[in-house]
């Protein structure tokens, strides 16, 4: 407010700061080029005037008539203020201006224009200072919303200390495990040291889950600096978390896979999963025999000529239920892989030369994998009618009716040798269930309904194939 009175009073009184107290008679004849004003001349109404502060001059001029015209539209409209200055020194004179004005009106003209400039600002900075402080609950309000700098500050640098990338987490891991390695190697472990080396395990295999990660890792050497020696330890429950990670690792990831290959891992499974007897070994292996030879021929290859089938073939000879599912969900799965390369480019050629050399439909064969495929179903349906639907072995029997199914091709010469109580079982497993007692719950029924689908769709295909043979 203080520094709109000052301008205001300029304004006002910038008649008199073009003019001076001295007097003067020359009377002043304007035309319509600028002219100098002297000193204490009086000027008329209606002419252009301005003023030049850095070196005192006054000039003035008629007013052209465009701008007459605008200064009387604007006087009829009650305008008293414009872009451009037109000053009419005898009405400015004659009105007398307000106390205020008037009361700071000398002192104005005591101080040179630099002292002006310095008290305009200076009212500035006291208008900015009478601002209204916020109060003290406001104040909090607003604490609450916003951490000050020095807060954030420590935040900051706390994170950015956490703050560590998957290489530096892989290369802690890796350094960690080095100091249980004899222990892993011996098998001379305090309950403490199990703890810390399968929290190390439990933490790679979250990181490989990542495929750069897992590469990175195969590059580390991790296969024979920590997978290797988990796996020739005593500790079966470190093989186990040893045997998830390699199979994490391996998944879907060629590069690895390939490292896994070079670092003898389809050898070093194969004889654990014939010489260990523990159920969780025992399917940690085969995920991570799968994982590593699906979608790698080499890979399936290798495992073949080092006695796969022949260990397959006794597992649903005489094992548990688990194993015999992931051996038969396995086989599914290379077999699949094979129909599903009939339709290839040209760049996939490669491909289906080195799935040919492998010849595992052949093998299948060769091994008696087909033999004990046919016997492991008929022994666990007879089973199944004797105990009359045992809920729990739904998923055993359903993994064994699909497996058939993706099998008859493959096998159906060996299929053809045991018709005579492959197709009778089936059927006699078929009238059971669809005679079944209908008062079962809800849920059981729905899975009877399933598996007699996949009952009567083994049956429609082994018929076809053996009809076909004959």
């Amino acid at each position: 407010m203080r520094a709109n009175i000052i301008i205001l009073t300029c304004l006002y009184l910038l008649p008199v700061i073009f003019g001076n107290n001295e007097k003067n008679e020359t009377t002043f004849v304007p035309t319509r080029e600028w002219q100098t004003v002297k000193k204490g001349t009086p000027l008329p109404e209606g002419l252009h005037i301005r003023h030049n502060f850095e070196t005192g001059v006054t000039e003035a001029k008629l007013m052209d008539n465009e701008d007459a015209e605008e200064k009387d539209s604007k006087e009829n409209s009650n305008h008293s203020r414009s872009n451009s200055l037109t000053l009419h020194p005898d009405k400015a004179v004659s009105e007398e201006p307000e106390p205020s004005i008037a009361a700071e009106k000398s002192d104005l003209f005591d101080y040179p224009i630099e002292e002006l400039k310095a008290r305009l600002k200076k009212i500035k900075q006291d208008d900015a200072e009478t601002l209204p402080e916020l109060n003290d609950e406001h104040a909090q309000q607003i604490k609450q919303k916003f951490r000050d700098y020095e807060t954030l500050k420590k935040e900051l640098k706390v994170l950015e200390i956490n703050i560590t990338t998957d290489m530096e987490l892989l290369s802690n891991y890796f350094q960690k495990f080095q100091t249980h390695k004899n222990a892993v190697t011996m098998g001379s472990f305090t309950v403490l040291e199990v703890e810390e080396v399968l929290d190390i395990l439990y933490n790679l295999e979250y990181l490989l889950h990542h495929i750069d990660n897992a590469k990175v890792f195969a590059d580390m050497q991790g296969m024979s600096k920590i997978i290797s020696p988990c796996l020739n330890g005593t500790n079966n429950e470190i093989k186990a978390e040893a045997l998830r990670l390699l199979g994490t690792a391996v998944q879907s990831n060629p590069k690895v896979q390939l490292k896994a290959l070079e670092n003898d891992f389809v050898e070093k499974l194969l004889h654990i999963l014939s010489t260990n007897t523990k159920m969780e070994v025992k399917t940690k292996c085969l995920f991570a025999l799968s994982a590593l030879i699906r979608q790698f021929p080499v890979a399936q290859k290798v495992w073949i000529e080092h006695g796969g089938l022949e260990i397959f073939g006794k597992i649903l000879a005489d094992d548990q239920l688990q194993v015999q599912m992931r051996v038969m969900k396995l086989i599914s799965d290379l077999i699949t892989e094979r129909h599903n390369l009939q339709e290839v480019t040209d760049a996939e050629q490669t491909k289906t030369k080195a799935y040919a050399a492998v010849d595992i439909e052949q093998k299948l064969v060769t091994y008696g994998y087909c033999k004990h495929l046919s016997n492991l179903m008929i022994n666990s349906f007879k089973d199944e009618l004797r105990n009359q639907f045992r809920i729990g072995n739904y998923e055993f029997l359903e993994t064994i009716a699909e497996s058939m199914i993706i099998v008859v091709p493959v096998c159906k010469h060996e299929f053809k040798k045991n018709k005579d109580t492959l197709l009778p079982i089936i059927q006699h497993l078929l009238n059971f269930y669809q005679n079944s007692d209908p008062t079962i719950e809800q849920d059981e029924n729905d899975i009877l309904k399933n598996l007699i689908l996949l009952i009567e769709k083994l049956q429609t295909i082994v018929v076809e194939i053996l009809h076909d043979e004959l």
